[in-house]
């Protein structure tokens, strides 16, 4: 993960929350920590948040770019993702749940913005197949893991000018 940011930099970080001992709640902590060992340019951070609330808030500091991985429930077919801005969650249709955490992340999000703290955030969410006690996610979980990490390397290329 990382030591201490240089904030004349624009630095990109990579959040994953979750639980990870309620199986597919624990995506978007497993998918991060796996990524942060792989070799990233310097301006890009990887950070377990766990299931922390409005702690969070005051790592958004320096960043330019923020990426948030984390499950939602959508009731649609395990491992679909969904990609998201802040802005999106305005119109979520009803029964969609964005987060299965006393304080979810769009209440932390809206009030880093309300602080005037939030960077470009954008966020991809897995539909898991159980919250349930376990350490492991899911096969179906397991499978699309890959493809989120692709989608955020994009995402970083993309802010980065690679």
């Amino acid at each position: 993960m990382s030591g201490s940011r240089d904030n004349s930099r624009n630095t990109i970080l990579v959040l994953g929350v979750g639980n990870v001992l309620l199986q597919d709640e624990g995506f978007g902590v497993h998918l991060v920590n796996e990524l942060a060992l792989k070799d990233w340019p310097p301006q890009v951070e990887f950070i377990d948040g766990g299931t922390a609330g409005m702690e969070l808030i005051y790592l958004f500091a320096g960043v330019s770019l923020l990426i948030v991985v984390d499950s939602l429930d959508a009731s649609m077919e395990p491992g679909s993702v969904f990609k998201f801005k802040i802005e999106d969650f305005a119109g979520l249709p009803e029964g969609i749940k964005t987060s299965f955490h006393d304080i979810g992340l769009l209440e932390v999000l809206q009030t880093a913005r309300l602080l005037g703290c939030l960077p470009e955030t954008i966020i991809y969410g897995v539909q898991p197949k159980t919250v349930d006690w376990g350490l492991e996610l899911t096969p179906e979980l397991s499978q699309v893991k890959n493809k989120v990490a692709d989608l955020i390397a994009q995402e970083i290329a993309k802010a980065i000018g690679m």
